[in-house]
Formats: C-alpha cells, structure tokens, sequence
C-alpha cells in the first residue's frame, strides 16, 4: 500500500470518522422523508407514539407507567432505522493523473474517508471504478472487516484511458439490484457530458451525491508564454502561446464549466462539492462535512 494513500489514516483519525454517519434523504416509501425506518415495537432509534397492548406483545415493552395512571397496557412503538446501502463510484481516467497532488490520490482518499464512515455504522458499501467503461466493482458488503479490502481496491487501481461517464454511471445503474446513496468522485472532463448517466441513476432512485475533484492550476490557471500542454484525456501534447486574453477566456470557461454543474445538481436536488486538491486532506474532508449534506 502506498505511503500516499495510507498516510491520513492513523487510530485518531479513524477515531474521527467513526462519529459520524451518512444518511440519505430517501426512503423507498418516500423521497423527501429522510432516512431508511420502519414502525416497529420494541427498541429503536426514535420513539414514535404509543398503541394499545395485544395479546402476544413482549411485555418488555409495556409502559408501566401509563398502565398505573389508566389502568390499561400500552405498547412503545419506535421508528426503527434499517441499514442502507452506499455506492462509492470513482473516476479512474486518464485525466485523474494531473495535477499535483494527482487528482486520483485525493479521490481515493475522500472514497476510502467515506468508505471508513459508511462500514462503522454497518451500512452496506459497494465500490465501482470507471474510465471509458466500468473496470472493477466490489459487491456492497458490511462492517469495519471490510475495510482492508476496500483499501485494497483503491491501491490496485491506476488511471487510463479517456472517460465515459454517462455510459459508465448508466451501465450501474441497470446493473445494481439495491439502490441507495451514489456518491461520484470525478473531475467530470468527459466531452459527452455527464447528465444522461445521472439521470439513469436518479431513475433506479438513488440518492446522488457528486465530488468534482480538480487541480488547483485547473481552476486558477496562471502561467503564461508559451506553453507545451497535454489534453488530459487523449494525451496529446500542443504548443500554444497563451496571452492574457487567453487567460481570462480560460478562466471564463472553467468557472462556467463548475456552475454548469453545480446548477444541475441544484436542479434535480443532488448534492455537489468542490474539491480542490490543493488543500491538505484533513482541511478538505472537514470542508466537506461541515456542509452537513450527507451527514449528522
């Protein structure tokens, strides 16, 4: 396992994450009403109200003190939390190799970060890598024995190739048999877009969740003269002069490059963040839960 992968993850911080949880803001019965529960009598995370005694009940759950002031048994009811399931998919194109650090290691560590989270509080999470096409899947399992496995999956990988993300995203949606919350980390260079393989995702009900991960150069591009540059998806390599003019019309077009994302996510009521590899890790993940999007 690399020192870069490896490096944050040391008892305290892992201490750190295991106090926070994932929830989504779906449940199969309803969108809008939060996270996965069921009614249930009996221990819970929530109480909920209270119903007559039937024959049969665990009268472990009696309120005796409702049954000494009316003389009747009541049975607690609970809202009881049912696990779910998360889907960590991570862009392994050949464009996650730029920038310094490279975008891939910081998306592997937010995805592991996020993995670590997901398996102390024994929700089931699955991994998916893609480039032009999806090239490995580990199948939603629970609990924190997993974890070394996970780790595992995100050290064999290595960026290649150029990216598919609608054909990607589409392809697991028609293939996962329980959908959940999708979190996907990419830098979402793909010149075919991305919104058709969201919406395949939003129409298997996932609850999606976005990370566009970019290189500080990528969004606050500086250097002029002339410039030897590489397209980070074909790897080609042009000598270009760039001016200033040519500055600001970068600059133009990268801000509405993220916008364009963002009010999409916006739109549909997906959540986005920004992530700008410059930052050290520990600011950047506490950035992104102090959102509080995914999280309680």
């Amino acid at each position: 396992m690399s020192n870069q992968l490896d490096s944050f993850i040391d008892d305290e911080f892992l201490k750190q994450l295991e106090k926070l949880k994932i929830v989504s803001r779906r449940s199969p019965r309803n969108p809008r009403r939060g996270e996965y529960r069921s009614w249930q009598s009996g221990e819970g995370f929530e109480f909920l109200d209270f119903r007559k005694y039937h024959l049969g009940d665990d009268l472990r759950y009696v309120d005796w003190s409702v049954y000494g002031r009316l003389d009747k048994l009541f049975i607690k009811m609970f809202h009881a939390e049912k696990g779910q399931t998360a889907h960590i998919l991570l862009d392994m194109s050949r464009s996650m190799n730029s920038g310094t650090p490279s975008k891939d290691i910081t998306a592997k560590k937010i995805a592991a970060a996020l993995s670590y989270i997901c398996l102390s509080n024994l929700d089931k999470t699955g991994l998916m890598a893609f480039n032009s096409q999806i090239i490995k899947i580990k199948p939603p399992a629970r609990g924190k024995k997993q974890y070394l496995e996970v780790l595992k999956f995100f050290q064999s990988l290595k960026p290649a190739e150029q990216t598919n993300v609608n054909g990607s995203l589409k392809e697991y949606a028609a293939i996962c048999k329980n959908p959940g919350i999708a979190i996907i980390i990419s830098d979402f260079f793909d010149p075919q877009g991305y919104e058709d393989g969201l919406k395949a995702l939003a129409y298997r009900d996932f609850d999606i969740n976005l990370i566009q991960v970019l290189d500080h150069e990528e969004l606050y591009w500086s250097k002029t003269g002339n410039l030897l540059l590489t397209e980070c998806e074909t790897g080609e390599k042009k000598l270009i002069f760039v001016d200033k003019n040519l500055l600001e019309l970068y600059h133009k077009k990268i801000n509405e490059f993220v916008a364009g994302i963002k009010g999409y996510c916006s739109h549909y009521g997906m959540n986005y963040f920004l992530c700008d590899t410059r930052l050290p890790f520990e600011n950047l993940l506490t950035n992104y839960l102090s959102e509080g999007a995914l999280f309680r």
